[in-house]
């Protein structure tokens, strides 16, 4: 029997979407949400937890990616592929810079490559308090959703 063992990197993340998808099953009420990982056979896409309302044709209302890398411009045109889907929210972890960055106010946006962007773009510090739009009355300290 092997053990495949991950990277610092790799468990980091790993554990930052544990931590996350913890919180978010806590936050959101399993009789009207569905908090699941969304697939990862896409190289392109970084891990991802999406919470959709249920009988609501799966449209999300938080997607929440987590990477080791830091944030650049691809990474809001991603965000941008979860607007156009229906997301009203995106939170992207940067698990190395300790970092929560949020997108919020999905518009359309006929430059953006996926036709649309969001109008509110925040990074927020380890210790700020965050709540999904969603779920206005459950505050997390980012610094719980990160590993160590």
């Amino acid at each position: 029997m092997s053990t495949a063992t991950l990277s610092a990197p790799a468990a980091a993340v790993s554990t930052a979407l544990m931590l996350t998808e913890n919180w978010l099953n806590t936050v959101f009420p399993q009789d009207l949400y569905s908090v699941a990982r969304a697939p990862g056979d896409d190289p392109a896409h970084l891990p991802a937890l999406v919470v959709s309302r249920i009988g609501a044709d799966d449209v999300p209302v938080l997607v929440v990616a987590v990477t080791d890398e830091p944030v650049t411009a691809a990474t809001g045109e991603r965000t941008g592929a979860y607007a156009a889907h229906g997301a009203r929210e995106v939170w992207v972890l940067e698990v190395r810079a300790r970092l929560l960055h949020t997108f919020r106010g999905p518009q359309p946006d006929p430059t953006a490559p996926h036709g649309y962007s969001f109008s509110q773009v925040r990074a927020h510090p380890q210790y700020a308090l965050v709540s999904p739009l969603a779920a206005e009355l459950h505050l997390a300290q980012v610094v719980n959703l990160l590993p160590w």
